[in-house]
């Protein structure tokens, strides 16, 4: 089996057991929305918002009374029962989710720059990404499994014409002391913004940052 079909396979397998609490999915989605901006089901942004959603339920997020979020949990029983599918899901664990921009594509490879931490990655990707264009800017999980970069499931896109504004406002939140986790969810409050404020320019929106958010 691929690296990239045994991480599809391990992430299936812990979205079923750990998706299945209603309540638990539900608190989840309140802390998730009060982090980075609410959408409703009729957004353009809907699906990647909740695929994205579900990958940080599972994979970052530690739930009140717990100590880890709940696939590192189950990789630790992976690993005790000897099963092959716990080191795909301690790849998930350590994984990378950060803001990147689209630098190549070639057949089965893409190039990807870091903009918060201004690393190169080389992500092995043997599906066509239609509509993928080199400068595309996205926050994205990468997921390093035998010897190789995968994607996970957060794809959300921000406008191109938004990368100066974007990178200017990482900078600024980083020098103050955010975390890089608190700039990527600042930064996807900004992409929410940009569908509420359709008349205004996309960069004005990321530049003016926390004063149009309500």
């Amino acid at each position: 089996m691929s690296a990239a079909a045994l991480l599809d396979e391990v992430i299936e397998a812990l979205y079923a057991r750990h998706t299945a609490d209603s309540d638990a999915a539900q608190a989840a989605r309140r802390e998730y929305e009060e982090r980075r901006g609410r959408v409703h089901q009729d957004d353009e942004l809907w699906e990647p918002w909740s695929a994205a959603f579900v990958e940080w339920f599972v994979v970052e997020r530690v739930a009140p009374g717990d100590t880890l979020p709940p696939a590192a949990r189950t990789a630790r029983e992976l690993a005790a029962a000897g099963d092959p599918r716990a080191a795909a899901a301690r790849a998930l664990v350590t994984s990378q989710r950060s803001l990147f921009e689209i630098r190549a594509v070639a057949r089965g490879r893409v190039e990807l720059l870091d903009l918060l931490g201004g690393a190169v990655f080389h992500v092995d990707e043997q599906r066509a990404l239609h509509g993928v264009e080199v400068g595309d800017l996205a926050e994205l999980r990468l997921v390093g499994l035998g010897g190789q970069i995968q994607f996970g499931r957060t794809f959300i896109y921000h406008p191109k014409a938004a990368r100066a504004a974007i990178v200017a406002r990482a900078r600024e939140l980083l020098a103050a002391g955010s975390t890089r986790r608190d700039v990527i969810d600042h930064i996807a409050q900004l992409r929410v913004q940009v569908t509420r404020y359709r008349h205004m320019p996309v960069a004005r929106v990321y530049e003016l940052g926390a004063r149009i958010m309500g």
